[in-house]
């Protein structure tokens, strides 16, 4: 009896940071004068369902609405662009499934996306000196030259910047930016959802 109520116990309190996190995130984005979505393999059907992730997609529009932001994929399937997220300030480097062009093949044309690549960089300069508030979902190690190691960078260089990573298994931070992360061990599609449901 006393292993079962343990569990509950650490359960429930599993539970609260887990929702004190999502609060601290809802803060952070409420405070920011801009925001920078960084979206990875994580948000794909590999790893969650397919109207998981286009209601986490139409949560963080919910999110963003009213703030500068812009998004960054490395996704090719597509899905963001289905989205309320407006196409617009929206960049995908490694291409488009729908297109026939993508970063895996032989015959990938880069040049599709450097103009949203210009833009997006050019938007990023503009945040200096402003709260950036750079939430990073699902970004692993497939291509962390794209998101993952210019959004550490970002973090450090950018003193009034805020990152807030949250991924299933690799959530942690350089020692470096660390007093200016959150850290989030869990399924970002499935954080994001729940997210709408305990900030509301």
């Amino acid at each position: 009896m006393e292993k079962a109520e343990q569990k509950i116990q650490e359960t429930v309190q599993k539970m609260q940071g887990t929702v004190q996190k999502m609060q601290d995130m809802a803060q952070k984005i409420e405070e920011a004068d801009a925001v920078l979505l960084g979206i990875g393999a994580e948000f794909t059907e590999k790893k969650a369902e397919r109207a998981e992730i286009l209601n986490a997609y139409n949560h963080l529009a919910n999110l963003v609405q009213g703030k500068p932001w812009f998004a960054v994929t490395v996704n090719t399937d597509d899905l963001i662009y289905q989205s309320k997220l407006n196409d617009f300030f929206i960049v995908a480097p490694c291409g488009s499934e729908s297109a026939g062009n993508v970063i895996t093949m032989d015959t990938y044309d880069e040049s599709s996306y450097l103009p949203q690549w210009q833009f997006y960089t050019n938007w990023l300069a503009s945040t200096l000196g402003k709260k950036l508030c750079m939430l990073e979902l699902g970004v692993g190690f497939e291509y962390p030259t794209v998101i993952r190691f210019p959004f550490e960078k970002t973090a450090l260089y950018h003193q009034k910047s805020v990152l807030i990573r949250v991924h299933s298994s690799l959530a942690m931070v350089p020692e470096e930016v660390a007093e200016r992360s959150i850290c989030i061990r869990q399924n970002p599609v499935e954080f994001v959802n729940e997210m709408n449901i305990y900030t509301k």
